[in-house]
């Protein structure tokens, strides 16, 4: 008897538990950021003013994000790698350029670092294993530890396929 009560019991919560929706309230897609046609991951090589490739450096994986105040500031970040800058630089959105104020603050060195000229361009730029056509990037720096140095920086954007996630200069 016991059983069937138990039975009656669970046989009521499945009914009841398939009755009820779970309806979150309003649109459920957050959109995008401002900064979205800035963000992203991105292969990108330093160079001295000559051309040649700083310190004999290789691609490293950058990242570029909003701000918690999504609005036209934007995080340009190596994680630490190689240059070690992470820094914020502000973006103009209709010409697809970016830079940063004069000795803006640098995390990881907690030094400063001037970005100037960087700019995004759209479908100017190819992945190294499958050849996709990707958005290109680029922008100078000067650093507090090697002032009245510019350094280039250019790259591309990541695709996230397998093959085209070590690129190497040859």
């Amino acid at each position: 008897m016991k059983n069937i009560y138990k039975l009656k019991f669970f046989l009521a919560l499945v009914v009841v538990m398939s009755l009820t929706s779970c309806d979150e309230g309003g649109d459920p897609d957050p959109g995008f950021t401002t900064t979205v046609d800035f963000a992203g991951d991105w292969f990108i090589v330093g160079y001295f003013e000559d051309g040649s490739i700083a310190y004999g450096g290789d691609y490293v994986l950058y990242s570029t994000y909003n701000t918690a105040s999504n609005d036209e500031n934007f995080w340009i970040d190596d994680h630490g790698a190689f240059f070690e800058i992470k820094t914020k630089v502000q973006a103009n959105f209709d010409a697809l350029t970016f830079s940063g104020q004069a000795n803006s603050e640098e995390l990881y060195t907690e030094g400063t670092v001037t970005v100037s000229n960087g700019k995004i361009i759209t479908d100017g730029g190819r992945s190294f294993g499958t050849e996709t056509v990707v958005d290109s990037i680029y922008f100078e720096a000067e650093f507090d530890w090697d002032p009245g140095t510019i350094y280039r920086f250019g790259g591309h954007r990541r695709t996230g396929f397998l093959e085209d996630d070590a690129p190497h200069i040859n």
